[in-house]
């Protein structure tokens, strides 16, 4: 079940699940994210970006302060931290979903799923598809999150808090992937090994 406007706010003041929350940005059905004055912007690095490693991925990116603002440029791609930090109650999910003019003006934003228990800022993706600069500022509200009540109860160990590999829990300073983490084994090493056994060493 889809939340309306005055369930959000109630769990809002009970439960402190938007913290940042702004009135004005509560809607029918919805609530309006907004961009805080952090993103993360993309290097361009010699070589090829290795998914397995920590390390290599860590290059792609750096952050970057926009107090000012931030023009993106023709088919970039940056990262933006929310200014809305949120804390999910075990029976709530949420679904980021893009503005409808972004998505006119050709602004794309990635969706997202947001787990029960969660608790933390998000990093949302924001393409610029267009062929012109779009310069993007703190407070601007970037998308919109749906909030959906849970049927039935999640088993414990996968509420998103209690899982060994939910390394986006508590994210207030951006955390780089890898993939390895993943799946619970380092690629590379298990790689080797292979390797190790085919040539008899």
């Amino acid at each position: 079940m889809i939340l309306t406007d005055q369930e959000i706010a109630k769990l809002v003041k009970e439960k402190n699940i938007i913290e940042n929350y702004v009135k004005e940005n509560l809607q029918a059905v919805s609530y309006d994210v907004s961009a805080s004055n952090i993103i993360q912007i993309f290097n361009r690095v010699q070589g090829t970006i290795d998914l397995r490693s920590k390390e290599s991925i860590a290059l792609a990116n750096k952050e970057v302060c926009m107090d000012y603002g931030y023009k993106i440029m023709p088919g970039e791609y940056i990262i933006v931290k929310t200014k809305e930090k949120f804390n999910m109650p075990h029976n709530l999910t949420g679904h980021i979903r893009p503005r409808t003019t972004f998505t006119r003006l050709g602004l794309i934003l990635s969706d997202q799923h947001i787990n029960p228990t969660f608790l933390g800022h998000l990093y949302l993706g924001l393409l610029n598809a267009t062929p012109n600069a779009v310069e993007i500022f703190p407070e601007l509200i970037i998308g919109q999150i749906v909030f959906e009540r849970i049927d039935g109860i999640v088993s414990d160990d996968r509420l998103y808090k209690n899982k060994k590999n939910a390394k986006y829990q508590n994210e207030n300073k951006f955390i780089s992937p890898a993939i390895n983490e993943e799946i619970g084994f380092d690629v590379r090493e298990q790689y080797e090994k292979i390797i190790k056994k085919l040539a008899g060493e």
